[in-house]
């Protein structure tokens, strides 16, 4: 898994054949993940690849990690010593 684009509150992630949006927000002080993809074309092979990968528990920890992990390197989020999550104002 790994990440082969990011904006200031999402990242894509690619795994194998899939690739997926995490979208990362701050709320509260609280970090908030979730995917990006929720509608989905039953008809559709690669939508229904994408809705089971993204149904796996495993993918969304690591997707998500991933993703937090990225937009703080990059300096969009940072967490005090308290614990608590902020944003930073930065330009793409």
């Amino acid at each position: 898994m790994k990440v082969i684009k990011f904006l200031k509150d999402a990242v894509l992630i690619k795994d194998g054949d899939i690739e997926a949006w995490v979208d990362v927000t701050v709320h509260n002080q609280d970090i908030i993940c979730d995917w990006n993809a929720y509608i989905f074309d039953l008809t559709n092979s690669k939508d229904l690849a994408l809705r089971a990968w993204q149904d796996d528990c495993d993918n969304f920890d690591m997707a998500t990690s991933l993703a937090v992990e990225t937009l703080e390197r990059k300096g969009f989020i940072y967490q005090d010593e308290k614990g608590k999550w902020h944003t930073k104002n930065i330009e793409l």
